[in-house]
């Protein structure tokens, strides 16, 4: 669970930042060329601009020379053939032949300029000019050669051939070259035209080659999205649904944790996909410990509950014997206070006894003579009385003594006070460890409260046992001091009557008949008081069996106070098999830093 997963290698150009980087040098790359196609155009407009420009330029230059230097040459020759003496009269002759030959100069130049610049306007499909150059060219040939005459006739002041020259073939050379000139100043103008159209025409083809390479640019930029939405944005969107898809039926109670993410992607989403599989791998690791802790708990809780019941049964067990528990204590009441009308019976007969012996004592002079029978019979009635008496006596300690067997009770209910106090300590230290294993410990809680609640019962049952012991250890007590005070009467009464009757006999024999009926109302009184005193010892019978069922009450108490005992030392385990549980899951959520 804590080994750290190492992340796969992934191909640069299959990572997000490798497939960016491709996209963009293909969009860069794409915007070079663009502005390279651009730029080269835009230089071959510029290109083509100046050098059409420079080229008319020069040719207008020519066109300009060529004319200016043919007016001059003109000129200069009519003013020779015609004022040669005038100027010559001058000094100008001198100056103007050397203007002639430089003007010749520049035409022969301005000439071959003219044919250079038309052949270059010719390529934009307008050969008017160059046919006009060379044909003027042609023509000029003849005109310079004539001029040329006319320099050398002008040298040698040769005016007739210098008139002939003027007026002849070179006037009509020049009205041609005029002409030409005029064709060559319109074909310049067409050419211009053109040059315009051509460049309109490559600054179109610029424009649409823009906007092709603008639209693949657009192009390019949608299928480069498209791409990294296949590559990317797709494969995010099916991992998030299959992320909510599981999350969807955790939440709907159909969770399924053996479902993995599936979706294939070569990217860094790689590592998504895997993270969040093995996040599902662990957390199914950690709830199967959880599972397999539920299960354990459960049956723990089980073995609780089986364990509670029969300690209840215990406590309905406890609670019945002490409800036989109280009734013989209420039985042992009623006897106590039948006992008690007894007594109050021999005390009735008792003094009817003492009326009746001293009737016998008034009549005692007069049979003393009488009782001599009497004092062997009295003597021998005497001996069996006491003899009686004692084994009466005997019989009467033995049950007072096995009547404060009584007493034990108090001491037994002690010991169940000892065991209530204890099972509600036991109570409060399971509410204690309950309440720290929180969530998992509230059931038992409520388990540890209802022993609590059933030691407290246990605590106020055994003082109302023990309150109900006092009361019938005072009555037990009570009875038994009031049959040692009958058996002390009989003892010090009844056999000092006896000895008394014996005297009476020895000084009253003659009176033995009034002694024998003194003594059958004695006897019949006796009879009477030896009923009671049996109806006594049926009573105190009565009682040491009522004791005895409680003191066999009282133990099955303990028995089931010792089996509660039992019982709790069960729920101890099962709480310390339960706090097992609860640790091994506390130590499988660790693995989260927030649960």
């Amino acid at each position: 669970m804590n080994e750290k997963t190492h992340l796969k290698k992934i191909p640069f150009f299959k990572t997000v930042t490798g497939m960016n980087l491709v996209s963009y040098g293909l969009l860069l790359v794409l915007f070079i060329v663009t502005i390279a196609i651009i730029v080269i155009k835009m230089d071959s407009v510029t290109e083509v601009s100046i050098s059409s420009a420079e080229s008319m330029e020069d040719t207008m230059d020519a066109i300009r020379t060529f004319e200016v230097d043919m007016r001059m040459i003109d000129n200069d020759g009519f003013a020779l053939a015609t004022m040669y003496e005038t100027l010559e009269g001058l000094g100008q002759v001198e100056t103007k032949i050397p203007e002639m030959e430089t003007c010749l100069t520049e035409m022969d130049a301005a000439s071959a300029a003219m044919i250079t610049g038309f052949e270059d306007m010719a390529s934009y499909g307008d050969t008017t000019g160059i046919d006009a150059a060379n044909e003027l060219a042609t023509i000029y040939a003849e005109y310079r050669a004539e001029y040329v005459d006319f320099i050398a006739a002008a040298k040698e002041a040769d005016v007739t051939t210098m008139t002939a020259l003027i007026f002849g073939d070179a006037s009509t050379y020049l009205a041609e070259m005029k002409e030409l000139l005029t064709t060559m100043d319109s074909s310049i103008q067409t050419s211009r035209e053109a040059k315009t159209v051509f460049v309109e025409e490559i600054l179109t083809s610029s424009l649409n080659l823009t906007y092709i390479l603008t639209f693949i640019y657009i192009l390019v930029i949608i299928l480069s999205l498209l791409f990294n939405y296949r590559m990317v944005g797709k494969k995010v969107n099916q991992i998030a649904d299959e992320i909510n898809s599981i999350i969807s039926d955790i939440k709907s109670q159909k969770g399924d944790l053996t479902v993995r993410i599936k979706t294939q992607t070569s990217s860094e989403l790689v590592h998504i996909k895997e993270g969040f599989n093995h996040f599902i791998e662990t957390l199914q690791e950690i709830l199967r410990d959880v599972q397999d802790g539920t299960d354990v708990l459960t049956s723990s809780s089980e073995d609780m509950t089986r364990q509670i019941h029969l300690a209840s049964d215990n406590i309905t067990n406890t609670s019945a014997a002490l409800e036989e528990l109280s009734a013989s204590m209420q039985n042992v009441s009623e006897i106590a206070e039948t006992i008690d009308g007894r007594l109050v019976d021999v005390k009735d007969a008792t003094e009817n006894i003492n009326s009746g012996v001293n009737d016998g004592i008034s009549k005692a002079e007069e049979i003393r003579n009488e009782a001599v029978e009497i004092k062997n019979g009295a003597q021998s009635k005497k001996d069996n009385t006491g003899n009686r008496m004692e084994t009466l006596s005997e019989v009467l300690e033995q049950s007072v003594k096995e009547s404060e067997k009584v007493e034990q009770i108090s001491e037994l209910t002690s010991v169940i006070l000892d065991i209530a106090s204890q099972t509600n300590l036991l109570a409060l230290n399971a509410s204690i460890e309950a309440a720290r294993a929180g969530e998992a410990g509230k059931g038992f809680a409520v388990v540890a409260e209802e022993i609590s609640t059933l030691a407290e019962n246990s605590r106020q049952t055994a003082g109302n046992i023990q309150n109900i012991s006092n009361e019938v250890t005072a009555a037990v007590k009570s009875l038994a001091d009031n049959a040692m005070n009958v058996l002390d009467f009989i003892n010090t009464t009844v056999l000092n009557d006896y000895d008394a009757y014996v005297d009476t006999g020895e000084k009253y024999e003659s009176t033995a008949t009034l002694i024998n009926d003194i003594l059958d109302h004695i006897s019949s009184q006796t009879n009477q008081l030896n009923n009671i005193m049996r109806e006594m010892s049926d009573a105190v019978s009565s009682i040491t069996e009522s004791v005895q069922q409680s003191s066999d009450a009282i133990a099955q108490s303990a028995e089931n106070s010792q089996d509660i005992v039992d019982e709790i030392t069960g729920i101890s385990s099962a709480m310390d098999t339960n706090n097992d549980v609860t640790d091994k899951l506390n130590k499988s959520t660790h693995n989260f830093i927030n649960i």
